[in-house]
C-alpha cells in the first residue's frame, strides 16, 4: 500500500463520520389532506394527540443515541405524549446488520408497549435499514409507517468515492479503525464493518437493494428530502428536485456545515443536503424538502439545542409535527 493511497483513505474518516450525522405535484391529495406544516419556516404550533403505535428513531452510519442523533426528539416526543424508543444500531457495518439490530428493538418497543405495530422515523441510512427490516424480515405486519428524511434510498455518489478510496485497504485495517472511532460514542461499534457499510450506501449497489426490497402494501411510506448550499445559496435545480414542495411554504435553503463543505462539494451542482441528492431520497409519498443540511436534520450540528440562527428551521418542532400528524392518520 502506497503513501498516498494511505492518505486517500485517512482523509476519508472526516467523511465517515459525517455520513451518519447518511410525482405528485404540491396540490395533491397526500400533502393537501395532512395536518398542515404551517405558513413560516418554523411551522405551525404543534398540536395533537399522541400515536396510536409507538416511536421509533432510528439514526443513520456513524451515530449513536448520543452522537449525531435525534437531539431533544425523544424528550419532546415523551411530553407530547407519544411513547418512544431510540435505536442503538452498529455505526459502521451493512444494512442487514443493521436491520437485524433494528428488528430487535422493534421487538423489544412492542413487547414494553403492548403494541402491535409501530412508527418508525428514520434518518439517513435508518430508512434503509428500516427497509430490511420491513422487507426483508418480514415486519410489514408490524410497522404501521415508515418516514425517511434524507435516506439515500438511490444511494449517494459519496459512498461510492470511498468504496474506491479504500480499495486497497484490507478490511482488517478498515474495521480496527472503525472500531477505535466508534467506540468513542458507541457501544456496539466493537465489531465493526466499514466496506460493507459504504456498500450498503453506494449508488452502484441501490438498483439491486431497491429490487430486493419491494414496499410492503400493509406500511405506510412517505419521505422527506433536506437541501442545503454553501451560505445558504439556492441552486437553479433546488426547486424542481423538491417538486416546488417547502417545508413551511418558505423558498430557503439550509446552510452546509463547515465540515461538510468537501462533501458538498463533490456533489456538485445536484439539489442535495451535502450528502445525499434529493432525488435519492424520495420513497413512497414524498412531501418536499426542509431547509436543513444532513447535520442540522437530526439536530446533530453547532445549532443542536436551539432554532437554526440562519434559516430559523426548528428540527425539534418539524419532528412534533410528523408525529402529530401521524397520529391524525390513525397511525
Amino acid at each position: 500500500m502506497t503513501i498516498a493511497r494511505n492518505a486517500t483513505w485517512l482523509c476519508a474518516l472526516p467523511l465517515m463520520l459525517a455520513l451518519g450525522c447518511a410525482s405528485p405535484d404540491a396540490s395533491s391529495d397526500e400533502t393537501t389532506s395532512d395536518l398542515s406544516l404551517g405558513h413560516a419556516v418554523l411551522g405551525n404550533e404543534p398540536q395533537g394527540t399522541a400515536t396510536r403505535y409507538p416511536l421509533v428513531l432510528a439514526s443513520g452510519f456513524a451515530t449513536s443515541p448520543s452522537f449525531n442523533n435525534f437531539t431533544g426528539v425523544a424528550e419532546a416526543f415523551r411530553a407530547d405524549g407519544h411513547t418512544v424508543t431510540v435505536a442503538d444500531l452498529p455505526p459502521f457495518d451493512s444494512t442487514a446488520v443493521r436491520g437485524a439490530a433494528l428488528a430487535k428493538q422493534i421487538d423489544a418497543a412492542l413487547a414494553a408497549s403492548g403494541a402491535h405495530k409501530v412508527n418508525i422515523i428514520a434518518h439517513s441510512s435508518g430508512g434503509t435499514d428500516a427497509r430490511e427490516v420491513i422487507s426483508k424480515l418480514g415486519y410489514g405486519d408490524r410497522v404501521a409507517s415508515l418516514t425517511t428524511i434524507s435516506t439515500a434510498h438511490q444511494g449517494t455518489p459519496l459512498a461510492d468515492h470511498l468504496l474506491d478510496a479504500v480499495g486497497g485497504v484490507s478490511d482488517e485495517t478498515l474495521d480496527t479503525v472503525a472500531a477505535l472511532v466508534g467506540k468513542t460514542f458507541s457501544d456496539v461499534a466493537g465489531d465493526s464493518r466499514l466496506r460493507a457499510g459504504f456498500a450498503s450506501m453506494a449508488e452502484r449497489n441501490a438498483a439491486a437493494f431497491n429490487a430486493a426490497h419491494p414496499d410492503d402494501a400493509r406500511v405506510y411510506y412517505q419521505s422527506w428530502a433536506g437541501v442545503a448550499g454553501l451560505g445558504g445559496f439556492i441552486r437553479a435545480g433546488d426547486d424542481d428536485a423538491c417538486e416546488h414542495k417547502r417545508f413551511g411554504g418558505a423558498r430557503e435553503s439550509g446552510v452546509v456545515h463547515l465540515a461538510l463543505v468537501p462533501m458538498a462539494l463533490m456533489l456538485g451542482d445536484r439539489p442535495q443536503d451535502s450528502l445525499v441528492p434529493v432525488a435519492s431520497a424520495k420513497h413512497g409519498v414524498f412531501r418536499g424538502c426542509i431547509p436543513a443540511d444532513h447535520l442540522d436534520e437530526v439536530a446533530g450540528g453547532p445549532f443542536a439545542s436551539k432554532v437554526n440562527a440562519v434559516t430559523g428551521f426548528d428540527r425539534v418542532r418539524f419532528y412534533r409535527l410528523l408525529a402529530f400528524e401521524l397520529a391524525a392518520k390513525g397511525f
